[in-house]
C-alpha cells in the first residue's frame, strides 16, 4: 500500500513538473547597432552613417536601378549580325531583358541564308550546319560584347554607390 501510493505521488510529481517552465539564465548582450540619425559618433570615433546619408545612397540605387531598365529597353530593340566563315549565312541576334537578378539572355531571331549557297549542289548538309553554328556563335558573340560595353558605365556607377555606403560606414 505505501508502495503503491509513493509510486503513484512520484508519478503526480513527475508530470507536474513536466509543464512547469525550465529554468533559464539571465543574460545580458549589448548590441553595437543602434542607429544614429544624425551620423554623430559621440565617442570620438569615425562618423557613421546618418539617415540623411542613407537616404541618399538609397535614392541613388534607384536612379541606378532605372537606368539599368532604360539601358535593358535600349538593348532589346539592337539587332546584332553574325555571319559564316564564307559569308553565306547570316543569323540576327537580339539581347533579351532579364528577370531580376538573372543573366541575360539573347534570342536568334532571323536566319538568312544565300539562295547560291543553299542551292548549290556541292554544299552538304555537314556543311550548312557549320555555317549556321558559326553564324550563331558570331552573332551572340557580338551581341555579349555590345552588352558587356554598355554595361559597363552602370556597373561603374552601381560601384560608386556601393564605395559610398561602405565608406559611410566605416569599413
Amino acid at each position: 500500500m505505501k508502495l503503491s501510493s509513493v509510486t503513484v505521488l512520484l508519478s503526480c510529481l513527475s508530470v507536474a513538473s513536466g509543464f512547469s517552465t525550465p529554468f533559464i539564465a539571465k543574460t545580458q548582450s549589448v548590441s553595437s547597432s543602434a542607429l544614429n540619425l544624425f551620423g554623430g559618433k559621440k565617442e570620438g570615433g569615425d562618423k557613421g552613417p546618418g539617415m540623411m546619408d542613407q537616404l541618399g545612397m538609397l535614392k541613388k540605387a534607384q536612379e541606378v536601378a532605372s537606368k539599368k531598365m532604360a539601358m535593358d529597353k535600349e538593348l532589346a530593340k539592337v539587332e546584332h549580325v553574325g555571319e559564316s566563315a564564307n559569308g553565306s549565312v547570316k543569323v540576327t541576334v537580339k539581347y533579351v531583358p532579364p528577370p531580376p537578378m538573372q543573366q541575360p539572355g539573347y534570342e536568334a531571331t532571323k536566319v538568312d541564308i544565300d539562295d547560291g549557297y543553299f542551292n548549290d549542289e556541292s554544299t552538304t548538309s555537314g556543311d550548312l550546319s557549320t555555317s549556321v553554328q558559326e553564324a550563331l556563335k558570331d552573332g551572340y558573340a557580338k551581341a555579349t560584347i555590345a552588352t558587356a560595353e554598355n554595361m559597363q558605365a552602370l556597373t561603374k556607377e552601381l560601384a560608386e554607390v556601393m564605395g559610398d555606403i561602405q565608406g559611410g560606414m566605416g569599413m
